[in-house]
C-alpha cells in the first residue's frame, strides 16, 4: 500500500489517501463499481503557460497571391488587363497581384471603399468574372491602387487561380 499527500480531486482536499495494490487510489471506483462523468475531474481552468502564435507564410493574409512580377513566368505576358464595371462608369485597370480571395489593380480613378463592381480578366486562356466590392483605394503618384475582394467567385474559377500558385512553385522548382 501506498500514500499520497495532498492530492485534490472534486474541489476536496485530501492529505492522506491510500492506494490498493492495484495502484488506484481508494477513492477511484473499481471495475465492479458504474464509473460515472461526474466522477472524472473537470477541465475547468485548462491554460497554456504561453501565447501560441501559428507561423503563417501569408503573415495577415487568408490567401496565396501571385504578384505581378510571377505573370510572365506563368502566362508569358508582361501585363494582365481587368475591365471592371460600377454602376456608372467601365474603367480598365492593370493587375499587380491576385488570390482566390481578390486582386489588386492599377486604375485610372479612384475608387471608394465599398463600390459594388462586377470585374472580368483573361488568366491565360481561362476568363474570371465575378462580382467584387473595393476594400481599399489609394494614390501613389499618379497611380491609383485599388483592391478589391472576389464576391461569390465561382468554385471553378478560384481552384483555377489556387492552382496558378502551384504551378508557379513546380515552375520554379524545375
Amino acid at each position: 500500500m501506498w500514500h499520497l499527500v495532498n492530492l485534490s480531486h472534486k474541489n476536496k482536499s485530501v492529505e492522506k489517501s491510500t492506494w490498493t495494490n492495484n495502484g488506484k487510489p481508494s477513492w477511484i471506483p473499481s471495475m465492479k463499481n458504474q464509473f460515472n462523468w461526474d466522477d472524472v475531474p473537470s477541465m475547468e481552468g485548462l491554460s497554456v503557460d504561453w501565447n501560441f502564435k501559428p507561423i503563417s507564410p501569408l503573415g495577415k493574409r487568408a490567401f496565396v497571391r501571385i504578384i505581378k512580377q510571377d505573370i510572365p513566368r506563368i502566362f508569358s505576358v508582361d501585363n494582365i488587363f481587368v475591365k471592371v464595371a460600377t454602376v456608372t462608369q467601365t474603367y480598365t485597370g492593370q493587375l499587380l497581384d491576385i488570390s482566390k480571395g481578390g486582386l489588386s489593380m492599377i486604375l485610372p480613378v479612384l475608387l471608394e471603399q465599398n463600390t459594388l463592381l462586377r470585374v472580368g480578366f483573361f488568366l491565360g486562356p481561362v476568363k474570371i468574372t465575378s462580382k467584387a466590392v473595393v476594400k481599399h483605394s489609394r494614390n501613389i503618384e499618379t497611380q491609383h491602387i485599388t483592391g478589391i475582394e472576389f464576391i461569390d467567385l465561382d468554385s471553378e474559377s478560384a481552384g483555377y487561380i489556387n492552382g496558378l500558385y502551384a504551378s508557379l512553385i513546380l515552375h520554379h522548382s524545375l
